[in-house]
Parts: C-alpha cells; sequence; structure tokens
C-alpha cells in the first residue's frame, strides 16, 4: 500500500475514533450510583426492548421452555422475592425453566431470565435457587449484559471503519444478531465477582440464608475440579468464569456482612418446599438421561440405537415434546416420512411453540414435494429462531411454486 493509502487510512482511523468518543455519553450505573461513558445511552425502555430482541431466539437455540405451569409459578415466585429488594424492583422480571441438560442460568438487559432444567435439577434447596437468580439478577441491576452490548457495538464502529478506509462497505450491526449472540459473551470475573455479592445481598434481604450461596458455589468447585463434569464446562463455566478465589471471597462477605444470619432460623434454606415444587422435574430427569444418550448417538449417526433411546425416554415420559421431535428427527433422516409425521404431529400438539418441531415439520413437507405445506412451518419455525437452514429449505420451497421474490428474500438470508 502507498504511503499517502496509509496515511488515509490512518485519517479514517483517527475519524472513527473522534466519532466514538464524541458519541459516548454519561450514565448512571444503578448499583454503584457512579456515572459511566456509554456510545449509546439507553432508557429502561430500549433496555428492555434489547432484551426482549434477543430473548426468543436465545431460548429456542438452547432447547426451549419446560413446560411445567406449577414449576414456572415456583420460579418466578422465588425471582420475585429477589428482584423486589434489589437495586432495580420496578422492572418487569420474568424468570423461566429453560428445557436443557447443559447446567447454566443466563440473563439478558431488562430482566429475562433462565436457569436450566440441567442445573435446577441438581440444587438442594429454595436458598440455592435464590443464590443463582440473585446472581443473575445481579447482571441486570448492574448492567453487565449492556456493557457487553457496548462493547461489541464499538468493535463493529472500528472493524466498519477499516473495511471502509480499505476501500470496502461499512458493516452495519445488525440488532437482532448482536442481541441473540448478548447471553453467549459471557462475563469478566469482577463481573462475575460483583453479580455473587449483589446475589448474597439480595437473598439476605429477601429472608434466605446466605449459607445457600456457599454451598452453590461449593458445588461448582467439585464439578470444576480436575474436570470433573464436562457439561459445566460446556454450559455454566463457559459463560460464567468460576474460580475457588469466588467462593473464597463468597464466604469472606459473608463473615464479614452477615455474621448473625447463617445460624439464624429467620434466614431460610426452605428444603421442604424446595424439594415438593421440583419432585416432578427430577424424576422426568432420568428419562432426560436416556434422551440425552439418544442424541450421543444420533450425532454418532446409529440412528437405530438413537431412536430406541428415544422411544425409552417416551415410554418413561410421554408427554414430554422434545422426545416425540428427537424421534421424528430420527425417522426423517431415516425417510420414514409417516413415522416422522405423526412424531412432529405429537410434539407440536404438546408444545406448539418449539422451533425443532416446526423445522423439521418444513423439511418434511418440502422432501415430500410439498413445497406449500413447507412454507408455513418453516416460517413458523424462523419467527421462533431464524435459521440459515430454515432460510434455505423456504427460498428453495418458494422457488419450487414460482415465487421468485421470496426465493430471492430467503436465499440472501441463507448466505
Amino acid at each position: 500500500m502507498a504511503p499517502g493509502s496509509l496515511r488515509g487510512v490512518a485519517a479514517f482511523l483517527a475519524l472513527i475514533a473522534a466519532l466514538a468518543l464524541l458519541a459516548y455519553s454519561c450514565a448512571v450505573n444503578p448499583v454503584t450510583g457512579k456515572s459511566e461513558l456509554a456510545l449509546v445511552s439507553f432508557s429502561e425502555e430500549e433496555e428492555v426492548a434489547l432484551g426482549a430482541k434477543a430473548y426468543t431466539p436465545a431460548v429456542q437455540q438452547q432447547g426451549g421452555f419446560y413446560r411445567d405451569h406449577a414449576l414456572e409459578e415456583y420460579v418466578q415466585g422465588v425471582g420475585m422475592r429477589v428482584a423486589r429488594v434489589s437495586h432495580r424492583p420496578g422492572l418487569k422480571y420474568r424468570y423461566r425453566v429453560l428445557n436443557s441438560s447443559v447446567p447454566n442460568a443466563f440473563a439478558l438487559p431488562g430482566g429475562f431470565i433462565v436457569i436450566n432444567r440441567g442445573l435446577l435439577v441438581h440444587l438442594k434447596s429454595e436458598a440455592e435457587v435464590a443464590a443463582v437468580l440473585g446472581h443473575e439478577t445481579g447482571h441486570v441491576t448492574a448492567k453487565h449484559s449492556l456493557a457487553g452490548y457496548q462493547r461489541a457495538m464499538t468493535a463493529n464502529l472500528l472493524l466498519a471503519g477499516v473495511s471502509v478506509a480499505a476501500g470496502g462497505r461499512a458493516g452495519v450491526m445488525e440488532l437482532s444478531s448482536v442481541t441473540a449472540s448478548l447471553f453467549e459473551n459471557g462475563f469478566s470475573r469482577d463481573q462475575e465477582r460483583e453479580a455473587d455479592w449483589l446475589g448474597i445481598d439480595y437473598m439476605v434481604k429477601a429472608g434466605y440464608n446466605p449459607e445457600g450461596a456457599i454451598r452453590l458455589q461449593e458445588y461448582f468447585y467439585t464439578q470444576l475440579e480436575g474436570g470433573k463434569n464436562p457439561m459445566f464446562v460446556e454450559g455454566l463455566f463457559r459463560t460464567h468464569p468460576f474460580s475457588k478465589e469466588r467462593l473464597d471471597n463468597a464466604r469472606a462477605l459473608i463473615a464479614q456482612r452477615y455474621p448473625d444470619t447463617v445460624r439464624n432460623p429467620n434466614y431460610t434454606f426452605n428444603e421442604t418446599a424446595f424439594q415438593q415444587a421440583t419432585a416432578r422435574i427430577r424424576e422426568v430427569q432420568k428419562a432426560y438421561d436416556i434422551s440425552d444418550e439418544g442424541d450421543k448417538l444420533r450425532k454418532e449417526k446409529r440412528y437405530p440405537e438413537a431412536l430406541a433411546k428415544y422411544e425409552q425416554a417416551i415410554a418413561r415420559e410421554p408427554g414430554q415434546a422434545s422426545f416425540h421431535s428427537s424421534a421424528g428427527r430420527v425417522h426423517l433422516i431415516r425417510k420414514d416420512y409417516p413415522a416422522a409425521e405423526s412424531s412432529l404431529r405429537r410434539a407440536l400438539r404438546m408444545d406448539e411453540e418449539s422451533f425443532e418441531p416446526h423445522f423439521l415439520m418444513g423439511v418434511l413437507r418440502y422432501q415430500e414435494k410439498d413445497y406449500r405445506g413447507a412454507i408455513p412451518e418453516l416460517s413458523r419455525s424462523m419467527d421462533l429462531l431464524p435459521t440459515k437452514q430454515g432460510a434455505g429449505y423456504l427460498s428453495k420451497s418458494y422457488e419450487a411454486i414460482g415465487d421468485r421474490q421470496n426465493a430471492r428474500k430467503y436465499a440472501e438470508m441463507a448466505q
């Protein structure tokens, strides 16, 4: 590159950096009370809208909601007990259970908080649930997810500047693509430590024994030590960096700030209430363990064995939509279309708001050359979770019925 061109690039990047600095404004952190620089200042309504845009695809990408109305009410009740004493009690918090065996929990801006079935089933008390939900609530109240979004916006601005300076097109950061990945960005150790402290503060104010937070982190440490549980590495520890230092810090905080609570009967564990509220999910987990074995076999292309596992899971728990959807997927792979349709119809009757059976039903219709029947199923799957695969099948379906405008539209989305 010629010296003049290099000077032009440097000047353009300097301009981009200057514009970024000018765009920054100050926002008050509701937890610390301090003013912080922000590339874009979000109102509370905008923060909620940002989280809402990411919520559905984030949930669907990880398995959808676990459908148990009584359990949903219980988890929402524990969460709200914590939220009411938080720094931002006025947010409309949503605490839900995700239908995933991966032990994890996540929070999105605006109060969208999820705990996975695979984590909930291993807890021992309501105080431990409060510790998890209090920690995630802390991420929301301290606006940690928004901080990650700010970093993404800054990086996108700089990348766009490099592209333009090099003669390319300026990339435009699509809100949907950024928000859908918010829950995957993870948090820094400082943010995790702050969320730990906030969670402990909130659970104590809500009347829970903070020893529940210690028991929770001790359990995490046993799963981390020596890589004992790879599911935790795949889930919780990927997005929530854990260390023994965090456990020691939590112990020290409680000893310093709440020494009179640990043996005080007014601060509860609510173990009996928890055991009663979660009895069903522990029973159902036995069938999910079998289904998870089926998932491993399917990925190894051992389809007859995988199908046998799914059928075994269905025999134990016929009311779980995901088992029928998984069986339908295998039938579809084996081109047993009548069996695939039967399984997928059962899955949709049990959970019409699940991405996977809609997508698979659309693929089934396409493979049967019923293109007009494929389009509504694939469109519904795209509403729940936009995917390149769904867009690709939609493009080909529209092409097959002569709708070239929509065929081009979805072809571009599939790239």
